[in-house]
């Protein structure tokens, strides 16, 4: 995975912790929100705690807002807005906290300040949970929900709030530094999972799909088009010439070190859209569609093209490698996986025959 595309990825992955997190955060606030505001209203019976109170609860609906919109449409912004407006929203209901713990914090009524103490520094703590996958995220919580309260008890001015103030500023420190390793066990464990996933989808040595995995890339593909849609489907399929000599005459390294730069050649020589996998041994097809046949060909005749490149450049070989192509294509909608593939198969097995290196055809009809 290129350096920029593997950054892109992990920063997609911190997003989507980061939102599927937030509906129990969400839930959590408003019980919290709803439950200090009725304890404290027996010694703030004023419009400030009210207003404390609709604030809170209107910044949660915001939240679930878009909560719900990334899990329905999570392309409706870039994945840089998402994490932003997340940082932005999580700032903010800190920044609640921390006003709770300044302008709520009772200095006659000890109990009442215990309250606001376990629950400013209680949702520090709990963000450890919900926030570190991204520093950034959970920085922006913690310090804006804790701070306040440690300089509201400095203001206190008794040896009893120093030391809770000197308390509460370990706890930052310990926050911080539980935060910071269960981010790396977080990570660590998303990049498994995708290994995870990576090995059980795609063929290890020319880092393409596997059979498997193509067989369900192109069910899902035919399931989504529309069925007043025009588009062509085709599996373009390869099937490698004078590999077998290559690889027995020189070994397996020799012959895997081809398949590698073959898989290099697919890649490079398909369009974002199109799907390639390697179907077994010295064979490679590709899923196509589009809206005419010569999008297909055009591809294979550039892969035809590249494999002879790159066989001249075998010096230390006398094996002339090459691949015989063949299309299977349809226009019908209603088309399995094995029909099509079977088309694919035959045009090859008539391009082999035919004098190999060449381009064959076979169309699925009614």
């Amino acid at each position: 995975m290129h350096v920029s595309s593997r950054e892109q990825w992990h920063k997609e992955q911190v997003v989507t912790m980061l939102y599927s997190n937030a509906v129990g955060a969400i839930i959590g606030s408003v019980s919290n929100i709803t439950l200090v505001s009725v304890v404290l209203a027996t010694i703030y019976p004023t419009l400030g705690l009210l207003s404390w109170f609709i604030l809170g609860q209107a910044l949660n609906i915001v939240r679930f807002y878009f909560y719900r919109l990334f899990l329905s449409n999570n392309t409706h912004f870039q994945t840089n807005i998402w994490l932003q407006i997340h940082r932005v929203l999580t700032f903010l209901s800190g920044c609640l906290y921390g006003a709770l713990a300044m302008f709520f914090f009772s200095s006659e009524h000890p109990l009442y300040q215990m309250l606001v103490m376990l629950l400013s520094g209680g949702m520090g703590a709990a963000a450890v949970g919900t926030h570190s996958v991204d520093s950034t995220t959970f920085k922006l919580f913690l310090f804006s929900a804790v701070t306040p309260l440690i300089i509201r008890l400095l203001f206190e001015d008794t040896e009893v709030h120093y030391v809770l103030s000197a308390m509460l500023c370990l706890l930052l420190l310990v926050m911080l530094n539980a935060a910071k390793q269960t981010q790396k066990i977080m990570i660590d464990n998303i990049y498994m999972s995708q290994s995870l996933r990576y090995r059980a989808t795609h063929d290890g040595l020319v880092d393409l799909l596997n059979r498997e995995e193509f067989r369900k890339e192109f069910d899902a593909s035919k399931a989504s088009l529309q069925p007043s849609s025009n588009t062509m489907t085709s599996i373009i399929f390869i099937d490698l010439d004078n590999f077998k000599i290559l690889n027995d005459t020189y070994g397996h390294q020799a012959g895997d070190d081809a398949l590698i730069e073959i898989g290099q050649i697919i890649r490079t020589s398909i369009r974002k859209s199109d799907i390639a996998a390697r179907f077994g041994g010295d064979e490679f097809m590709i899923l196509i569609q589009s809206t005419c046949l010569e999008d297909a060909t055009t591809i294979a005749e550039k892969i035809l093209k590249k494999i002879d490149n790159f066989q001249k450049t075998i010096k230390e070989t006398n094996t002339t490698l090459g691949a015989s192509i063949g299309i299977g294509y349809s226009k019908l909608q209603d088309i399995s996986y094995g029909q099509l593939l079977q088309k694919a198969d035959q045009a090859c097995y008539k391009a082999k025959n035919s004098g190999k290196g060449q381009i064959c055809y076979k169309e699925l009809k009614l």
